[in-house]
């Protein structure tokens, strides 16, 4: 319990992606991504013409296939980069998760191209923007000419290197050898390859205020990743605001929020309730129609699943994480979509229409079905907590503190709420299955109800209206707790 409501853990239970185990169908282990990864790029490399074949790939798609496949192991591949290619490999390797250069990450990539080409490391650094070249370097170099120098003691001049006029001399401000070895060895091939340029570089290296160079090359690189599809976290949070998907659901159902989750409700436990809709998905919508939006369409999802992503504090290296994000995000299209698309068409079932899941998918951005999901989640969240007052499980007070998170999107203060106020007077089970109900990524337990879930209970994402009833199910069937419709 207490690694649980640590100052640590509440963050990462806000973003939602670690708070359980849980997984995703139908993707890749990352040891099958590994391994496609590593065919693409041995793939490319036996082609006719390895440089043009990796040129006409994205910039964004050959940096994830080469850190997939193990760069170290594909060195033969950076001499064949572009240079929007390296650029693009910079904009993340070179910087660190607060804004600022990491002179260790630029150091790194610009000693494995030394590694796969020698002659590479100047001419690699000479690619960069100025002003990154001027904020890997301004913190560790520092000039003097010759009339300093004499004025220094001993020691001081041993630390100094000579540049081959004789009159100027350079100091690397670090202590870390290898660092120490990587500047001298740039500076040594700059000296070799331009002259006039290596003196130049070190001296506005020296003499350019370094937090100045340094924010202008943040300033391009943010413009680049912006134009990306590049996501603040403030644009991600506002992704799960209220407003959009109640809107949407009006528009196209003709119905408000609470009459459609009355309409799930009524038919949850029905074993025919959803069994009609056979899985609509933004897919087999755009394949039965308009095959020209599928492309518009992918690049949507792509931007919406990078929003989600940055909501969740996932970040580009971890693959995994990038996976279950891509997992839900889809999910929950798939759902608004069905939610969007469904009509009852008697009492206990409900039906798709699939010519207007066509005219919606062509019509409404991916991340206004998104917010649908978000919307009747928001509603059946809202229901429970009701039911759970009006039950005794909660009492005024928590269930108004609960309300409260919900609104501001605090689901790790939620969690630990459960587990304070729910846990003593529901079991671990019934708190469990709550906490994946008020998940920022609701899961629905991977077992059915009245299967045995183990020592340790595993969840899946709400992906579409059968694992919604499915949940709804779980939450019925929870002891202790008042039915969500009475």
């Amino acid at each position: 319990m207490a690694s649980r409501l640590s100052s640590d853990s509440t963050p990462a239970s806000d973003h939602g992606l670690t708070s359980f185990a849980w997984q995703a169908d139908n993707l890749p282990t990352p040891l099958e991504e590994e391994r496609n990864a590593r065919a693409f790029l041995d793939g490319i490399l036996a082609s006719e013409n390895p440089a043009a074949e990796l040129s006409a790939l994205e910039p964004s798609f050959i940096r994830h296939v080469v850190l997939t496949a193990g760069v170290e192991d594909h060195l033969e591949i950076l001499p064949l980069l572009n240079r929007d290619q390296l650029t693009h490999i910079m904009d993340f390797e070179g910087w660190d998760a607060t804004g600022q250069v990491s002179l260790a990450g630029a150091a790194r990539w610009l000693q494995l191209h030394k590694q796969a080409k020698p002659e590479e490391l100047f001419g690699r650094f000479r690619e960069f923007e100025e002003e990154f070249q001027m904020a890997i370097l301004g913190p560790v170099i520092e000039t003097h000419d010759l009339e300093a120098f004499e004025k220094m003691g001993q020691e001081e001049q041993d630390a100094l290197l000579r540049l081959p006029c004789g009159e100027v001399f350079y100091k690397i401000k670090s202590e870390d050898p290898e660092l120490r070895q990587f500047i001298e060895e740039l500076v040594t091939q700059a000296l070799a390859k331009d002259i006039e340029y290596a003196y130049s570089m070190l001296a506005h290296a020296s003499y350019l205020p370094p937090n100045e160079q340094e924010s202008l090359a943040l300033r391009f690189r943010n413009a680049r990743l912006e134009e990306e599809g590049f996501v603040s976290t403030g644009d991600s949070a506002r992704l799960f605001l209220a407003g959009t998907g109640e809107e949407a659901i009006l528009r196209w159902t003709g119905a408000s929020v609470g009459a459609l989750a009355e309409n799930i409700l009524a038919r949850a436990d029905s074993s025919e309730g959803f069994l009609s809709l056979g899985g609509m998905t933004i897919e087999k919508a755009l394949a039965a129609g308009n095959h020209e939006s599928a492309a518009g369409v992918a690049a949507s999802l792509s931007r919406l699943a990078n929003t989600v992503a940055v909501a969740a504090g996932v970040d580009g290296d971890n693959r995994q994480g990038l996976r279950l994000v891509l997992a839900h995000t889809k999910g929950y299209c798939n759902l608004g979509l069905e939610l969007l698309a469904s009509e009852v068409t008697r009492e206990t079932t409900l039906k798709l229409d699939f010519e207007k899941a066509m005219r919606i998918v062509t019509t409404e951005h991916p991340s206004v079905l998104f917010k649908v999901s978000i919307a009747i989640m928001d509603e059946l969240r809202r229901r429970m907590i009701d039911s759970l007052e009006q039950g005794g499980v909660m009492d005024a007070e928590t269930a108004q503190q609960a309300r409260r998170l919900v609104f501001a999107r605090k689901f790790g203060l939620i969690m630990n709420l459960l587990d304070f106020k729910i846990l003593p007077v529901a079991g671990f089970e019934a708190t469990e299955v709550l906490k994946g109900m008020f998940n920022r990524f609701p899961l629905c337990p991977a077992v059915a109800v009245g299967e045995n879930a183990g020592e340790r209970m595993t969840f899946k994402p709400v992906y579409d209206l059968a694992t919604l009833a499915g949940l709804v199910r779980w939450m019925r069937q929870l002891r202790h707790l008042a039915p969500m419709v009475h």
